[in-house]
């Protein structure tokens, strides 16, 4: 699978969900959005489980969180993730 990786700890809210958004609309069964944020995004977990994509959340060392999301329901999320 293809990673479509983004970094939106040094950007000021709401840009991190408008950039994840757009991210969002670009993936296809074989790609998947993989985000570093300061903070869990609730709202944004939220919004993509109710449209159909599997989601993973985690706090790293440092205190970012790494966040997956796909559609393609065969992946594994902690593989795509790293850990």
């Amino acid at each position: 699978m293809r990673k479509l990786g983004i970094d939106t700890r040094e950007l000021a809210h709401p840009e991190p969900l408008e950039v994840a958004i757009k991210t969002l609309q670009q993936l296809s069964n074989d790609t998947y959005l993989y985000m570093l944020h300061t903070k869990n995004p609730i709202p944004l977990l939220d919004l993509a489980q109710e449209q159909g994509y599997r989601t993973l959340s985690k706090e790293n060392k440092v205190g970012d969180w790494q966040i997956v999301i796909t559609k393609n329901q065969e992946a594994s999320l902690e593989d795509l993730m790293g850990v």
